[in-house]
């Protein structure tokens, strides 16, 4: 596994991380405190895809 595939697997598990907590956050306190966790989820989740598409192990 080469050090690009390491990153996306590592952005992966963040940006599902952060989404699990701003569920949780917008479950407890409404919309206005999980949102800014989604907006964060998806740039990890668009980066480790990047990372992916870039490592050239298929």
């Amino acid at each position: 596994m080469n050090d690009r595939r390491k990153t996306s697997l590592a952005l992966l598990v963040m940006g599902a991380a952060i989404a699990a907590v701003g569920v949780a956050l917008s479950v407890a306190f409404g919309r206005g405190y999980g949102a800014p966790n989604f907006w964060v989820a998806t740039a990890l989740i668009a980066a480790a895809w990047i990372f992916e598409r870039k490592s050239g192990d298929r």
